[in-house]
């Protein structure tokens, strides 16, 4: 605005030469006096040049020179209308022709279309007031910090370049009328001088009545030209108040974005707490899960051990039967040759009629033999269906074995996800909490720095108030502090930028972490959703592995149904066999004893000795 206080000093030199120029002409009006007050004898006639009506310049108007686009998207200016004159000069409103020292009175004025401070289109001085451009318009330019002035953008740059291009035309207007009139009064001051010389010869009294109206027009226009000086200063403190209440205003407002900033902050606090605190049930619920899967991982430790015990047991009973089986065979073997040799005997005995008591107790020694076959036969039918019953068991205990395995492996895995998606989490977690620290240090510096920059420009709006009552006497030095407060708000509105641009890159930062929380809470959801579904699956396979061995054991308990006591017995040890291992295993080496014991006395106590003890006896 340097060029706005070369205009104002422009206005003064030429208000100055105004005053000199009509000071000497009021000098030579008073020497054409004396020298008519001596050549009164003389009848002088007006000069009838000097009553004809002077025909206006015509003005030549300027036109705004477009501003180039600096980008693609650039929105044409709103174009200007021909700038007539709004101020018509005192001169041209008082050319009226003076005949016989009668002025005609004024005409009244045109209103003109001239664009001037008073007048002037919304798109030049205070058209942003209420808008949400006028905190980084032309007005806002206090309370940021002194760094990256050059970080603004092009549509600031060409709309402020478009309103100073209209306030120049403006103002270059007006310097032109006041231009032309001060040069028709100039003009008019020459013809007097002038007309002083050739109207010697002339009528003196028409010539004083002629140059005491030129005079009086000349005071007019004075009067007309320091009035307007007055309107310039009083528009010169309207906008000074003007500069004065948008800088309070600015200041509220940063006041208030501060503030907002504070509100934004504490925010950003709560919700940092509220995920901490999710993240902190979230490790609970990974250790309860990691308790579980240990529990899990012994439990099937303890059922792979009582699985191979099982397996050794069914072992060593497969074994033992083998053994039996072949002692059984052997038994037979011994017992038919037994029973032949018995058989011959008997034979032989009845053929000689040589029956004693000896015979008869050997025949009923053999029929208990053979009943005790029978039952021995009986035992071991049911021993062989029992070791079907435990060949299942072993099958369905290793199905259940296998399914085990898979459900770990598949738990595992899932452990093994979850502890990446945990770890993961946790320095997800970490980098959030760094970054929050430093946005947190960041806001705090730059809001101690914002208030710091408040007080200096608070500080420095008191020495303004107190320079600019102090100053308001001399036009120069208004102008200087008016020249200073312009390029003062230039900085202040480039620092408000930069602190918006850094404002705005924050917030970004922000919605990025806050899209990380998120996406992290959806993959927790999902690995939560995904360990219960494989709990349930687990639930449902081991209940329906259950239910079936009951239903099994159902089937084949109404298949042995039977009337007698000794099969309901023996049913109900099943039963108590299948419910209890302990039970089991006692009831299979009481049997292995039993079968143990009777053949060895089976096979301990033959006939022959039998025979031969009874003879000695």
């Amino acid at each position: 605005m340097a060029w706005f206080a070369d205009l104002a000093g422009k206005a003064e030199t030429l208000l100055n030469n105004l005053d000199e120029q009509t000071g000497a002409a009021l000098r030579n009006h008073n020497v054409v006096k004396a020298r008519k007050q001596e050549n009164s004898d003389f009848i002088l006639h007006p000069d009838p040049s000097w009553n004809q009506r002077k025909r206006p310049i015509p003005r030549n108007l300027k036109k705004i020179s477009p501003v180039p686009e600096p980008r693609s998207n650039y929105t044409p200016a709103r174009k200007i209308s021909p700038i007539q004159n709004l101020n018509k000069s005192p001169v041209k409103g008082n050319q009226e022709p003076v005949r016989n020292g009668v002025v005609k009175t004024k005409k009244p004025l045109k209103k003109s279309n001239q664009y001037t401070l008073d007048n002037c289109p919304d798109t030049l001085v205070c058209d942003t007031k209420g808008s949400n451009t006028d905190h980084f318009g032309l007005r806002q330019r206090r309370h940021s910090l002194p760094v990256d002035l050059e970080i603004v953008s092009d549509e600031e740059w060409t709309y402020r370049m478009q309103n100073l291009e209209v306030e120049n035309v403006m103002l270059k207007n007006e310097l032109n009328v006041l231009n032309r009139e001060v040069a028709d009064l100039l003009e008019k001051l020459r013809k007097t001088q002038d007309g002083n010389k050739v109207e010697k010869v002339a009528n003196g009294h028409a010539e004083f009545n002629s140059i005491q109206t030129e005079i009086k027009l000349a005071k007019q226009e004075n009067n007309d030209v320091s009035s307007e000086k007055d309107s310039l200063r009083a528009q010169l403190e309207q906008i000074k108040r003007k500069v004065d209440d948008l800088v309070n205003i600015e200041v509220v407002n940063h006041k208030e974005r501060i503030r907002i900033l504070e509100n934004e902050l504490c925010a950003q606090k709560d919700q940092n707490t509220e995920l901490e605190d999710r993240i902190k049930e979230l490790t609970e619920k990974t250790n309860e899960k990691e308790t579980t899967h240990l529990k899990l991982e012994s439990e099937l430790r303890h059922a792979q051990s009582t699985i191979t015990e099982l397996q050794y047991n069914l072992g060593k009973s497969n074994a033992e039967c083998h053994r039996l089986e072949k002692d059984w065979e052997t038994y037979k073997v011994r017992v038919k040759s037994m029973l032949h040799a018995k058989d011959d005997e008997i034979k032989s005995l009845q053929n000689g009629l040589n029956i004693n008591e000896e015979s008869k107790f050997l025949i009923e020694q053999l029929e208990s033999v053979r009943d005790e076959r029978d039952e021995l036969s009986v035992v071991l039918d049911q021993a062989r269906s029992e070791l079907d019953e435990m060949k299942q068991l072993v099958g369905q205990l290793e199905s259940r074995h296998v399914a085990a395995e898979r459900v770990v492996a598949a738990l595992r895995d899932a452990l093994k996800e979850e502890r990446a998606a945990r770890n993961r989490a946790e320095s997800q977690s970490a980098a959030l909490s760094n970054e929050l620290k430093t946005f947190q240090e960041e806001t705090n510096q730059t809001i101690s720095n914002l208030s710091d920059s408040l007080r200096e420009k608070e500080a420095e709006l008191t020495r303004m108030r107190e320079s600019s009552t102090s100053v308001r006497t001399s036009d120069s030095s208004a102008l200087n502090v008016a020249d200073y407060d312009v390029t003062q708000d230039t900085i202040d509105n480039d620092k408000i930028y930069y602190l918006t641009q850094s404002l705005v890159q924050k917030q970004g930062k922000i919605d990025s972490l806050l899209a990380d929380n998120n996406t992290l809470r959806i993959q927790l959801d999902k690995l939560e959703s995904k360990y219960k579904a494989e709990l349930s699956k687990q639930r449902a396979t081991n209940t329906h592995s259950v239910v079936h061995f009951q239903d099994d054991c159902r089937a084949r308990s109404r298949n042995y149904v039977s009337d007698s006591s000794v099969a309901t017995l023996s049913m109900r040890i099943g039963l108590l066999m299948r419910r209890y291992p302990i039970f089991r295993l006692f009831i299979l080496v009481y049997m292995i004893g039993l079968h143990l014991w009777v053949f060895t006395v089976l096979l301990s106590n033959t006939p022959d000795t039998y025979i031969t003890r009874a003879m000695k006896s």
